[in-house]
């Protein structure tokens, strides 16, 4: 028995769950991951988002002259809440959840209104960084999944709560859109 309940208890302790705050995570609507939000993935040509989102998306970066530029697009979902896409040349590199979009949530059911906390309990391998334009004690958490290539960005703002959360490639870092 006494093994038995052992096994359970290394069971659940390495399992990562929802943060308590948080509730349970809507199953119906797609988490934003690593690999992107549902249809929308990173990697996704401009031409394949604008078919996927029924939305006229332009490419016109903020650098006219420059082939393969960065832009941000507006994505807005069908419960009325904007993700913003970034297309560096003509793919998504990140994706982008911040004030407009407070519903959305990582498969681990963090995002815009969870905590720093609850982030720390929610992944592993967290890497805290400095803000980028707010004091101490505001700062990003970084959970990559393939160093510098792969991952998520949260920004915590002096409260200790997210304010936006990124997930992509190296542009996650990115400190004010395309810059």
């Amino acid at each position: 028995m006494r093994a038995l309940a052992l096994a359970l208890i290394l069971t659940l302790g390495a399992c990562q769950w929802d943060p308590p705050s948080q509730g349970a995570r809507d199953d119906s609507v797609p988490p934003l991951t690593v690999e992107g939000y549902g249809d929308m993935r990173i990697g996704t040509s401009l031409a394949d988002a604008r078919r996927i989102s029924g939305q006229a998306m332009t490419n016109t970066p903020l650098d006219e002259e420059t082939s393969g530029a960065c832009v941000e697009q507006e994505y807005v979902l069908p419960t009325g809440e904007k993700l913003w896409l970034m297309f560096e040349g003509d793919v998504i590199t990140r994706i982008t959840a911040g004030s407009e979009s407070p519903s959305t949530r990582t498969a681990q059911n963090v995002g815009v209104g969870s905590t720093d906390a609850e982030v720390r309990a929610a992944y592993q391998n967290v890497i805290e960084e400095g803000a980028h334009y707010n004091p101490p004690p505001a700062h990003n958490l970084i959970i990559w999944t393939a160093p510098d290539q792969s991952g998520l960005l949260f920004e915590v703002s002096e409260q200790g709560v997210v304010t936006s959360v990124h997930a992509g490639g190296p542009s996650i870092r990115y400190m004010e859109g395309c810059a």
